[in-house]
């Protein structure tokens, strides 16, 4: 698919994905502002670091940028805006039903942040490490090894946890993982509302 189609393809994704959402979280996303959404074939940090400035805001510094151009999806707060990398190299070879769900994972773990920024305490913030050490290894290692700070590791269990509930609720599947931690339990269902 060309970068048009790539385009369009991805943001019908994000259509069906945001319909996919239960509408108490929608609701809350709305309250937040975190509703919009933006697909592109450009790497996330030059765009952003243009949207922002466009919008009289600072920049992304170069470190940032170029660490958020390989990102698949971005939460920007102070735009309000979920943005989509509709030509991520992870998705060169999926067929179109593979595809559609990576990018559609990738739009509920951006909104899993803007619900996570906006409700986690720091409290939560602080247990942050905790948190990461009770996921299942696998799981850990993913926000481990991206390079996250101890300070971000909260926001990032949720958004991860977030989309694959999310998974298993497009499936069907309902109730809670046993891989969910008591304490995973209990911050997804205080910040995001999760009820299942």
């Amino acid at each position: 698919m060309n970068d048009v189609e790539a385009i369009r393809f991805a943001q019908r994704v994000l259509g069906l994905a945001w319909a996919d959402l239960p509408p108490r979280h929608r609701e809350l996303l709305e309250a937040i502002g975190a509703e919009g959404w933006d697909a592109t074939v450009r790497p996330l940090g030059t765009y952003a670091d243009e949207l922002l400035r466009s919008a009289g805001y600072w920049g992304l510094d170069l470190p940032a940028r170029i660490g958020r151009d390989r990102a698949r999806g971005l939460w920007i707060p102070e735009l309000r805006v979920v943005l989509i990398n509709a030509v991520h190299p992870d998705y060169e070879g999926l067929d179109r039903p593979s595809r559609e769900n990576a990018l559609a994972r990738v739009a509920w773990h951006e909104w899993g942040h803007a619900l996570s920024l906006h409700g986690a305490t720091r409290e939560d913030v602080a247990a942050g490490q905790k948190l990461l050490e009770s996921l299942p290894s696998e799981l850990a290692d993913t926000i481990r090894l991206a390079g996250y700070l101890r300070r971000e590791y909260t926001h990032e269990v949720v958004a991860e946890v977030y989309a694959l509930l999310m998974v298993r609720r497009r499936r069907g599947v309902i109730g809670r993982p046993q891989w969910v931690s008591d304490q995973v339990d209990e911050l997804i269902r205080r910040v995001v509302g999760w009820i299942q």
